[in-house]
């Protein structure tokens, strides 16, 4: 419920800013060299983008009975990928949609102090489809986002010639919003917040050394911050 009405505030932030913006006229006004052009905004794109993700990540691994808390493998780091999308410019309003995927350059791994085993987690992508709406001034745009989301998780334990992997995967829904500032004719650079509520979880095999019942891991939420770069296909 929280997070539906942060989502809410932002739109009726972005809603309240064009207004106000229109009361005095148009807030998008294209240069001489653009007026008889086509519109800069509306068209397909496609990008690169590079951030930095951080995750929630929970579980359990009690071998010997002694506890080793799962939050630890959190793929926290770097982030890299891709997008393409299509926007159409309504005025001073922009709509769009956009299909995206990323990959984590980097795990993040814990050792289970009483049997030595050492367990890493891995992001191995994160993809979303959004829809995006926003407010043009000049060459900025002001946007939000939302749609849904799919990741894979990998959790792996390593204990001498063993090794066991389970991948989660999961779907769920992804919200934020940024600012995208056109440079150039057709280019431009934008910086985002993305929030991904995922909520996959699974108990460990007890194929896994040392597992004990009710042992498990949990991937949950995911937070992104990135800036990107897009250039328009369009003419």
């Amino acid at each position: 419920m929280r997070q539906s009405c942060r989502l809410f505030l932002f739109f009726a932030a972005v809603a309240l800013t064009a207004t106000a913006a229109g009361a005095d006229g148009y807030p998008w006004t294209p240069s001489a060299s653009r007026a008889s052009g086509p519109l800069p905004w509306t068209g397909p794109y496609l990008g690169l983008n590079l951030g930095y993700g951080w995750h929630d990540v929970s579980g359990l691994y009690d071998g010997l009975g002694s506890p080793t808390d799962l939050s630890g493998t959190e793929p926290n780091g770097a982030v890299v990928g891709g997008q393409i999308g299509y926007n159409q410019r309504m005025n001073w309003f922009l709509m769009g949609v956009e299909l995206d995927a990323d990959t984590a350059i980097e795990s993040s791994s814990v050792i289970d102090q009483a049997t030595n085993a050492n367990i890493k987690g891995d992001l191995s992508y994160l993809a979303s489809a959004r829809g995006r709406i926003g407010v043009l001034f000049n060459d900025v745009l002001l946007y939000g986002t939302f749609g849904v989301a799919a990741s894979r998780y990998t959790f792996t334990e390593v204990k001498g010639p063993f090794i066991g992997q389970i991948q989660l995967k999961d779907t769920g829904a992804v919200y934020g919003g940024g600012l995208e500032w056109m440079v150039a004719y057709g280019v431009s650079l934008r910086t985002e917040y993305l929030r991904y509520d995922m909520g996959d979880g699974t108990f460990l095999p007890t194929s896994f050394p040392d597992i004990d019942p009710g042992d498990f891991v949990k991937f949950r939420d995911i937070n992104v911050a990135r800036a990107g770069v897009n250039i328009r296909l369009a003419p």
